[in-house]
């Protein structure tokens, strides 16, 4: 099978000869996500030299049919040949799939309004009424030292408008969640967390809905309020990496927003994400970080993955932090002046949809749609030779703004 790409005004054509048979169905799919990937989410299929197509390439059709129409997209069959224009017909497909009236005209790629480094940023300013802040909830330095107590335990709440990281568990009380504390993200009305009490276990969540709100039993946290001012949009640079790094996204928003500080949330299509996930409960004990006893605390990220994933990323940036604010951050990246918490929640691979979207509705969308993998502390890993890097992102959704306070909690 050959397949080629010809970019249009506002679609993407991709000219596919041969058969489509179960050698081949997978490279259609692949191709097809690919080019989602970059950005075209209108794709026509011209099938005139198309000359079979097996119940699998069918159904490769229709997958790629539904998840393109899932994220407002479009998928389109032009030209077909006389055996698929049958094939078509005899399983109900014609009006579905065939549109014969599709033309793409070829123009050239429309010029991104922003290149930083390795991704171009489309910006869209937001109106906010209530400016961010961010409370300090908690000691985290306790997680290498005493381990937490009851006393060290709070309730938080996260509605619509609020984002949160930290160390929690849904449930009533400390002694409720003593054995199941683990990291948290909890972004527009909707919380994840990542159960410590199983080796395997997958993350649990909460969505906001009626009288029911999220709330996190927590030992420490970040907890953010208020309204994001911006929304952008970004995308690995066409002639560059391909990727962008987690890093290098976040000293981008720093800059755009141009504040020391900032919460953000990202809902992005990620190369790989490296990072550690607790496998411990830090209620009554510490973290042991001495070998071999921390690997049965703590895994790592080992080696990078080639597949792809969706991440739901929430955090806070600084690059001038005080003292009390230090104790919840970590540097970025070796030798970075900037400093973030950074927690992720791991989803199937779906596409990010275009343009602007909406912050609450598009978080409770996803959960709707697919439950969480895993949920990841992101760092990097800068062993000299060992160290795979950092999470790499391709392109996704961005809502930050600058966090007009930030300091201890009074809960």
């Amino acid at each position: 099978m050959q397949i080629t790409t010809h970019p249009g005004a506002g679609v993407v054509e991709l000219r596919v000869v041969g058969r489509l048979d179960a050698t081949w169905a997978d490279h259609l799919g692949n191709t097809i996500e690919s080019t989602v990937r970059s950005g075209g989410h209108r794709i026509v299929l011209n099938f005139a030299g198309v000359d079979y197509i097996s119940s699998l390439g069918i159904r490769v059709l229709l997958v790629q049919y539904k998840l393109l129409k899932s994220v407002n997209g479009s998928l389109g069959i032009s030209h077909p040949s006389e055996f698929c224009r049958e094939l078509f017909d005899t399983v109900g497909l014609n009006e579905l799939l065939v549109d014969d009236a599709a033309v793409v005209t070829d123009v050239a790629v429309a010029t991104p309004k922003q290149r930083r480094g390795a991704a171009d940023y489309e910006i869209y300013p937001q109106s906010v009424t209530s400016p961010l802040s961010c409370s300090l909830v908690g000691d985290p330095a306790k997680l290498t030292t005493t381990g937490f107590a009851q006393e060290d335990c709070r309730k938080l709440t996260f509605s619509n408008n609020t984002f949160g990281v930290g160390l929690g568990a849904f449930g009533q009380s400390y002694a409720d969640c003593a054995d199941r504390f683990g990291e948290f993200l909890a972004a527009g009305g909707c919380a994840i967390a990542l159960p410590t009490n199983e080796q395997h276990t997958l993350p649990d969540y909460v969505v906001e809905e009626g009288q029911l709100v999220p709330h996190v039993e927590t030992l420490y946290a970040l907890a953010g309020e208020g309204e994001f001012s911006t929304m952008v949009r970004f995308d690995a640079a066409p002639d560059g990496p391909g990727k962008v790094a987690i890093s290098e996204l976040v000293d981008s928003l720093l800059d755009i927003s141009a504040a020391d500080t900032i919460g953000f949330v990202v809902l992005a299509e990620a190369a790989g994400t490296v990072g550690a996930k607790l496998h411990k409960s830090p209620a009554g004990r510490p973290l042991v970080q001495e070998l071999p006893g921390v690997r049965e605390w703590l895994s790592f990220t080992t080696e990078r993955s080639s597949d792809k994933t969706l991440c739901l990323i929430v955090g806070v940036a600084s690059r001038s932090a005080n003292t009390e604010t230090q104790a919840f951050l970590r540097p970025i990246q070796a030798g970075s002046a900037t400093a973030a918490h950074i927690h992720a929640a791991v989803f199937p691979y779906r596409p990010v949809q275009r343009g602007e979207l909406p912050f609450g509705k598009t978080v409770s969308d996803l959960l709707a749609a697919s439950s969480p993998n895993s949920v990841v502390h992101l760092m990097a890993d800068i062993r000299r030779f060992e160290g795979v890097g950092e999470t790499d992102l391709t392109r996704g959704a961005c809502w930050f703004g600058p966090l007009a306070t930030i300091g201890r909690s009074n809960q």
